[in-house]
């Protein structure tokens, strides 16, 4: 008489699949957030090697002549020449540099193999967690840059009357430095230009209305440490100037607004005042230094550090680090 022994077979029921299922789940949402971190945190990183880079650049550009490059821009002449363009040699561009026909006045628009100089893309123009940066102007076709020079605090009335120190507590780290009240912010100089040899330039570079200006390692009297050369933008956060990297008229980025001032289209405000759209007369705010890291954003000083600034800097030491002369005395940042 044979026995017969049924044997078991082996697998997962319904349940413990589900269960397996969950676990995975469960984890996946643990280190989702740690995985997008260290992908920004790699983004940062390179962005900063970017900052580095054209520090180095502007330094060495500084070596041959003398001064930074310029922002020049001659709605009379014709004389259209940016930062960005007077870097390329100095940032491994030497093939596209030299293709611009330097005696044309507007090199902004003078075409190199088929393509006007500003639509060409410059990666070390491009911050990789800025994605606004990758998309051309829509109206224009030129490629935007990641990074402008700075004007420094400079004086900036919008022309529809935002004023920062007006919406003072609209922002929770507070605008207002406006201590006698009477509309102003003491601490920005000069002019909207900043540009006029009667007026004071705050930061390193003009703006470069008919009288180009940029300063020289000398000028710098607060210290190369202690003053800001150009720092992270989003270029589609602001509608007044839709021609990118080489257009001067696009790059007079300035201290008067806090870091990370709500502009960009989409992302809410803090109020409803005119001084948190992107309006193009919306002068002091959209030209307001922002990038796309969490909490702040990225700047090469005067020696060529890189300096990771938070959005609840306070706004004097902020633009105390955007003036290269001012003569104050530089608190912690």
């Amino acid at each position: 008489m044979s026995t017969h022994i049924k044997g078991r077979h082996s697998g997962f029921t319904l349940v413990e699949l589900l269960v397996v299922i969950a676990i995975i789940g469960v984890l996946v949402a643990l280190l989702l957030p740690a995985v997008q971190q260290a992908r920004e945190a790699a983004r940062r990183m390179n962005c900063q090697s970017n900052l580095k880079q054209l520090g180095l650049a502007m330094h060495n550009y500084h070596d041959i002549n003398k001064k930074f490059p310029l922002n020049w821009f001659d709605v009379y002449g014709g004389k259209n020449m940016s930062v960005f363009i007077g870097l390329l040699p100095f940032i491994e561009q030497s093939a596209l540099y030299d293709g611009i026909d330097l005696t044309n006045g507007n090199l902004t628009v003078y075409p190199v193999n088929g393509k006007p100089v500003g639509q060409h893309v410059i990666q070390a123009y491009q911050c990789p967690s800025d994605a606004g940066v990758y998309v051309a102007d829509p109206g224009t076709g030129y490629a935007r840059s990641s990074y402008a020079p700075s004007i420094g605090a400079q004086k900036m009335e919008s022309a529809f009357g935002c004023n920062m120190a007006a919406v003072a507590g609209a922002y929770p780290s507070g605008l207002g430095l406006d201590n006698d009240n009477d509309g102003e912010d003491p601490f920005n100089r000069g002019n909207v230009r900043s540009d006029y040899g009667e007026q004071p330039v705050s930061g390193t570079f003009g703006r470069g209305y008919f009288t180009p200006y940029s300063a020289n390692l000398r000028d710098l009297r607060d210290g190369t440490s202690n003053t800001i050369l150009m720092g992270e933008v989003r270029m589609e956060c602001q509608t007044y100037a839709p021609w990118g990297w080489a257009w001067p008229d696009s790059l007079w980025y300035a201290t008067t607004a806090p870091i990370n001032f709500p502009t960009c289209p989409g992302e809410g405000t803090y109020g409803t005042q005119t001084c948190f759209s992107n309006d193009s007369s919306n002068w002091n705010a959209i030209f307001g230094f922002k990038s796309a890291h969490p909490g702040g954003a990225q700047f090469v000083m005067g020696d060529g550090s890189v300096h990771f600034l938070t959005e609840t800097l306070d706004r004097l030491t902020y633009a105390r680090l955007g003036d290269k002369s001012d003569g104050g005395v530089i608190g912690e940042f």
